[in-house]
């Protein structure tokens, strides 16, 4: 099984320093599509908004159903003399925005390979106490390594996938991005849609060396952001400011 080290930038020190001590937090998709004009004018270009996120030409997931918790991933090609490549530190960079697209330093937690699958052991365990404990049905925590596919490529699947809906849901009539229904009978038929829809992306994101947990909910929930109880699990991650990108050590993480 593929195992990475892990990195993910967070809003601030405190929560750096409290990462998975008392829960484990998770954002719908869909609040990562990019929103491209502000009353200022138009969103700088940057890594962290897509506007293909969670959706074809005319189809979307469904809002407040798929949750997900996005890292790097970082592996020793990413290194040169033992740190962490320069132009590679200036990339992750770019993703490190505020919600309106501003640059910002923030300090950022790792994972190392070793305790990641340490962690996510003790992560689906309690993600599963949680769906028991709230009634709700789903999918369970999984992680997956994000997909990209050139633009070509990207653009045969989403065509593809958008047919295979079609036949799904029915005929798309108004011009506008309509949500997917699910039901019992027809989820076996959506696995590929769904899995492209939440781990595939266009080349353009490549750069991210993206990993995602993630959790997907039978049925919408009334929330965009899930705080989910775990145990003290700060053991498994190390904490750095945002200088220590440039310097960044493999045996740091």
């Amino acid at each position: 099984m593929f195992v990475p080290n892990l990195l993910q930038f967070v809003p601030n020190e405190y929560i750096a320093n409290n990462y998975l001590k008392t829960n484990f937090y998770l954002k719908d998709i869909l609040c990562y599509r990019k929103v491209e004009e502000k009353i200022t004018g138009t969103m700088s270009s940057n890594l962290k908004f897509d506007d293909s996120e969670g959706k074809t030409k005319n189809w979307s997931l469904l809002r407040n159903c798929y949750f997900i918790s996005c890292f790097t991933m970082l592996s020793t090609n990413d290194f040169k003399d033992g740190i962490l490549d320069i132009d590679f530190a200036e990339k992750l960079k770019k993703g490190n925005v505020d919600n309106d697209g501003n640059s910002v330093e923030r300090p950022f937690i790792t994972i190392s390979s070793e305790n990641t699958p340490k962690l996510l052991n003790n992560l689906s365990n309690q993600v599963n106490d949680y769906l028991k404990d709230k009634n709700l049905k789903g999918s369970g925590l999984f992680s997956r390594a994000v997909r990209y596919l050139d633009e070509d490529d990207y653009k045969k699947e989403e065509l593809y996938e958008e047919n295979n809906i079609t036949n799904i849901n029915g005929i798309f009539i108004k011009n506008d991005t309509k949500m997917i229904s699910r039901s019992s009978s027809s989820d076996s038929l959506l696995k590929n849609i769904l899995q492209f829809l939440y781990i595939f992306k266009p080349i353009y994101f490549k750069d991210q060396h993206e990993y995602r947990l993630g959790l997907a909910l039978d049925a919408p929930i009334d929330v965009n952001e899930l705080f989910i109880p775990v145990h003290d699990l700060r053991k498994y991650v190390k904490v750095h400011s945002f200088q220590d990108i440039n310097n960044l050590k493999l045996e740091d993480i």
